[in-house]
């Protein structure tokens, strides 16, 4: 009962592919057991047949596309969290006996296949082979697939799995300034004040979980804590947000940009008016329409999700 996560890690598409009754059931169940987020890791690992011969490998990509599609039938519906409860990932190794330069046309024209049908992978991990008895990789094809996949695969995947105005539940800060987290974000105090709370910064953090996106808002949030944010804005591999819930009686101004649509001059707007009401002992707004609409500033579509009055 003490269990607050409970996610999986690979699995193998062929036997997927072939068993789709049975795996309807054991999905329907781990759909229906695991936390939302969990991922299913397919390990492909080449789609092309020649690699595949070479090194005995056990998935081709028939039966992968067969396994991509069997979850996101059933993994896409959104948890508790705000995320898929289920989808899967796919794995590639670059430099297996067999490889040619044409083997990384073969993998990219395997992923806009499966983007052209609207299926979902949550993470495309592409690794390089270790040890011996294994072939050169062509280092200009391997890093261009890279790219590529990262720009026209992967940041577009995560527009569709993560939208603008997606809300994910319960984010743990673990690094502020940079993504690496490191020793003296444990050690030092000024990481975990939270009077620092929307101080300028860039705060990262993730949920708790097997593949977890990685989240960063611009500005400071204690370490070692949590909450809960709104998705403002995608990069290659993470996303961006910011906190919702935040009383705009009190936002700081790297909290107020932090939203999309209110810049430099909006944001001292809103908090010079603040301050004249203060002035004038007016009081707090009595509404996030009051804010934005006294300071002349026009309401951002998300504002009404991310801020609030509280009296």
């Amino acid at each position: 009962e003490n269990l607050q996560i409970l996610h999986v890690d690979n699995a193998n598409p062929s036997i997927v592919a072939q068993n789709i009754e049975p795996s309807t059931e054991i999905t329907k169940s781990l759909i229906e057991n695991l936390s939302d987020g969990a991922v299913l890791s397919f390990g492909l690992e080449s789609a092309d047949p020649r690699v595949h011969e070479s090194n005995w490998l056990n998935c081709d990509s028939n039966q992968l596309k067969i396994a991509i599609r069997h979850i996101n039938e059933f993994g896409r519906e959104r948890g508790t969290r705000g995320l898929p409860r289920l989808l899967p990932g796919l794995n590639f190794i670059a430099g297996l006996n067999g490889e040619t330069r044409e083997t990384y046309t073969m993998n990219l024209e395997l992923l806009k296949e499966l983007k052209s049908e609207g299926l979902w992978l949550r993470r495309i991990n592409i690794r390089q082979v270790e040890g011996k008895g294994f072939q050169e990789i062509p280092e200009n094809e391997f890093r261009k697939f890279k790219t590529t996949v990262r720009e026209e695969i992967d940041r577009p995947m995560l527009e569709e799995i993560f939208p603008l105005g997606t809300k994910l539940k319960d984010l743990w800060w673990e690094s502020r300034g940079g993504r690496i987290r490191l020793p003296e974000h444990l050690s030092e105090e000024k990481y975990r004040d939270s009077s620092k709370h929307g101080e300028p910064g860039i705060t990262f953090g993730r949920q708790i979980g097997a593949y977890p996106i990685l989240v960063g808002v611009p500005y400071a949030i204690p370490l070692e804590s949590g909450s809960d944010i709104i998705v403002t804005g995608h990069g290659m591999r993470s996303i961006s947000g910011i906190e919702y819930g935040l009383d705009i009686n009190h936002a700081t101004k790297s909290q107020l940009q932090a939203l999309p649509g209110i810049g430099d001059k909006a944001s001292w707007k809103i908090i010079s008016n603040r301050a004249r009401r203060g002035n004038k002992e007016q009081g707090s707004f009595a509404s996030v329409e009051e804010a934005f609409s006294e300071a002349g500033v026009t309401m951002p579509p998300l504002a009404s999700e991310v801020f609030v009055t509280t009296h």
